[in-house]
């Protein structure tokens, strides 16, 4: 197995609103022969990027570590793991396209996939990734053909859940400030920026970029400042994007796909809650899954993937 690395340059995020990178920072693991081998795009999780996998951890495994350990034992032959930064200013990245972020649905599905499934001559493309990257494996193989099997691990769902406990903690940092953007920008000046509240309101900002941005690029709360009142309308749109209401409309396009699920029990923003309902609905649906729950929480699974990677690359090989 082999780490390389390019610079991807995209056409969609040009001239993104938030004037981040649109020439990306690409990692490929490798495997000998790659050419036809099973592609696997890995989606990061908010807060990071897809490169922090390969970051040195004393107390855990990389990932390029994890897979040639993993081809070591014979779990895996090998395939191809694309990693690209998708990392934004609102704190990271939920595979949508955005006017108040950038076109990144549009980057995974019209750019990274094709672009590597033409280099690798391979139609057999998988994606995974954990939390917003869970998010992302299972919304972008709902809307897309190319995608012949996913894994999500602790993906964003039922965000009444998620996302509401968070927004009364938000409100007294936010209200400082005339808009979101505003706050933005004074989050990006200060030299600690890991602070559990400017955390906390960085991904709610995040959040709302993504799921209700203004047409003309504005980041629209879903709740009002002064009050704390959700605004329904508003809120409505983040619901549109939450996966438990998208099976209910697209979770036909997960027929004849491989689809892998998991999620802790002890998972620290609830999320094992939206999990247990797109399992229930896609059984009634007669959507073939493997849905899984582990006694562990949200952060620091990565070992998980020791799991989903050999089952994603098996399916994939053989179709």
């Amino acid at each position: 197995m082999n780490l390389k690395f390019l610079e991807f340059e995209s056409d969609v995020l040009k001239d993104n609103v938030l004037k981040d990178p649109f020439i990306r920072k690409t990692a490929i693991i490798e495997p000998d022969q790659p050419e036809g081998k099973p592609l696997l795009v890995y989606l990061s999780g908010f807060l990071s990027s897809s490169l922090a996998q390969l970051n040195y951890d004393p107390l855990s495994e990389d990932l390029y570590s994890r897979v040639k350990r993993l081809k070591s034992e014979g779990k895996i032959d090998g395939s191809i793991i694309i990693l690209p930064d998708t990392f934004t200013k609102v704190g990271g990245n939920q595979y949508l396209n955005s006017e108040a972020v950038g076109k990144y649905e549009d980057f995974i599905l019209n750019e990274i996939i094709p672009y590597f499934s033409e280099k690798y001559s391979t139609d057999k493309i998988g994606v995974f990734g954990k939390s917003s990257g869970g998010y992302g494996s299972l919304t972008l193989g709902m809307k897309s053909k190319k995608i012949k099997a996913l894994a999500s691990h602790s993906g964003d769902a039922y965000f009444e859940y998620v996302y509401l406990p968070s927004f009364p903690k938000v409100i007294p940092y936010l209200r400082k400030f005339k808009t979101p953007k505003e706050w933005l920008d004074y989050y990006w000046t200060k030299q600690n920026k890991k602070k559990k509240e400017d955390i906390n309101t960085l991904n709610i900002i995040g959040m709302s970029a993504f799921y209700s941005p203004s047409s003309s690029g504005d980041i629209l709360l879903p709740f009002d400042l002064e009050t704390g009142e959700i605004i329904m309308e508003i809120w409505e749109k983040w619901l549109q994007k939450d996966p438990v209401r998208m099976v209910d409309k697209i979770s036909g396009n997960l027929q004849n796909k491989f689809v892998y699920i998991d999620v802790g029990v002890k998972d620290e923003f609830n999320i094992q809650y939206g999990s247990r309902i797109i399992h229930k609905k896609l059984k009634q649906k007669n959507i073939q899954h493997i849905y899984e729950e582990f006694e562990d929480g949200h952060l620091n699974v990565s070992y998980r993937y020791d799991v989903s990677i050999p089952i994603l690359e098996n399916y994939l090989k053989n179709i």
